[in-house]
């Protein structure tokens, strides 16, 4: 080590020491819902820089940047400048070239920075290492797109799936799925190299080497890549000469077997102001489209943000969240983390707390229309069965009950008719509603408090 600069190993070192340190003065919940997100990425004699993952963590961590300064102290022995910046922000890139020119001629080689894979040329490409496959959440509405991105990974070099095309609206997990892609590649596959490069950095790369001349040093970076994962290509819409020049970079990868991933808002056919033989090359491998998650992968991807903070969250809790932010997945953690915050301010997380929190991001909805579909729905969903075991005529005690508490509720809540509720409960005879219904009322009137509470639990969320 020359001028006080620390490898990589002993900025891990450090940084774990320090985090022993804050362990003890924090509490368990704060510390591991801010501190254990961050990353260490430079360390010497006088600056430690620490990343978080977006702009709501840093809000959260920096009134803690004076407890993580003296931390610091203590296991340095003495006072270190602790720079707090955001993954990804151009504020970091900033703080890491400066750091980078710093160190480079203190020490007479290039400094590669840890959690940032690559060359000098993709250091400010940083691929976020929260973002891989293990902690992607797969459902329906994203299988193949996850299924389509594993095998790229794998598989790195073949033509198969090349290019590989993911589209769908903002927040539904596209760059989620594609820094896995790279995170997977750098780990298990060293010798390739990984350029991942949001589209209008790109654009604005391009501009700068026309305007530097040094359009060859910009070629020569993006056309050496052995995978290529270019986020956004949307915005090369409209610029002529940008889409000449990634034409060309495209046909160069591409030919010499080299991989390429891009993410959209839309499917190229779409992509209106697009030069006719772009949109046929991004055609000409696998397109994949990424759905909106359904309810239960929303339910299922609070439960792991849940576990991956290490916080018991109760299950009305989690219902409220997912029944109530359906558009993307950005939303939904956006959500999930407002809670969170609130809960350490109130000292508690229920559903009340999780109401308060929200207020202004769930508003309050028009009134319910209730119909005798939903109220399946909502019980097949609470006793974890599907409304096709409603509909059956299977006679199992775990499906009876859901069957006979449905149709009571379509007689009780919505006043359907004996013979309607037998039609729509899969042509039962009226007499067998009856005595559904009135099977209910009574168990109802004998104040067994499970039927008690589940058909309460139910009324509230067919009126939630």
């Amino acid at each position: 080590m020359k001028a006080g600069y620390m490898q990589e190993a002993q900025v891990r070192s450090v940084w774990k020491k320090v985090r022993d340190v804050l362990s003890k003065e924090m509490s368990e919940v704060s510390f591991k819902t801010w501190i254990d997100p961050m990353v260490p990425l430079f360390g010497d004699d006088k600056t430690f820089i620490l990343s978080v993952p977006d702009d709501f963590s840093y809000s959260y961590v920096m009134p803690y940047q004076p407890l993580i300064a003296n931390s610091f102290s203590q296991v340095l022995a003495r006072s270190i400048d602790v720079q707090i910046q955001v993954s990804g922000s151009g504020e970091l890139l900033d703080a890491m070239r400066n750091m980078s020119g710093s160190a480079a001629s203190q020490s007479g080689a290039p400094i590669s920075f840890p959690g940032i894979s690559g060359d000098s040329e993709i250091v400010y490409s940083q691929l976020n290492p929260q973002y891989s496959f293990d902690s992607f959440v797969v459902g329906s509405g994203n299988r193949f797109a996850h299924a389509a991105c594993v095998a790229v990974a794998e598989k790195l070099g073949g033509r198969n799936y090349n290019p590989l095309f993911l589209y769908g609206g903002s927040g539904l997990g596209k760059t989620h799925l594609m820094h896995a892609i790279g995170n997977y590649v750098t780990r298990k596959r060293k010798e390739k190299k990984v350029i991942y490069v949001q589209c209008e950095q790109f654009v604005n790369e391009f501009i700068a080497a026309i305007k530097e001349t040094s359009y060859d040093e910009f070629r020569d970076k993006y056309r050496s890549a052995d995978l290529l994962l270019i986020d956004d290509i949307q915005f090369i819409e409209g610029k002529e000469q940008m889409q000449i020049e990634f034409f060309h970079t495209f046909n160069a990868l591409h030919e010499s077997g080299k991989h390429i991933v891009m993410t959209c808002d839309k499917p190229p056919q779409s992509l209106a102001s697009l030069e006719e033989r772009l949109r046929t090359r991004f055609s000409s491998g696998l397109i994949v489209d990424i759905q909106p998650p359904d309810y239960e992968t929303r339910y299922a991807i609070l439960q792991k943000r849940a576990q991956q903070n290490a916080v018991q969250v109760p299950e009305e809790v989690l219902d409220y969240i997912a029944s109530n932010i359906a558009t993307n997945i950005r939303e939904l953690d956006g959500a999930f983390n407002t809670v969170l915050a609130y809960s350490l301010l109130s000292g508690a997380l229920d559903l009340e707390v999780a109401v308060s929190a929200l207020k202004d991001i769930i508003l309050p909805r028009p009134e319910k229309t209730i119909t005798a579909q939903l109220i399946m729905e909502v019980v097949a969903r609470y006793y974890n069965i599907t409304v096709s075991e409603i509909l059956s005529n299977r006679r199992s005690k775990d499906i009876i009950v859901p069957r006979q508490v449905a149709m009571y509720l379509c007689r009780y809540v919505i006043n359907m008719t004996f013979p309607k509720i037998g039609e729509v409960f899969g042509g039962k005879d009226h007499t067998t509603v009856i005595h559904a219904c009135n099977k209910v009322s009574t168990d109802l009137s004998s104040s067994q408090p499970d039927l008690i509470a589940d058909v309460e639990e139910i009324k509230k969320r067919l009126s939630g």
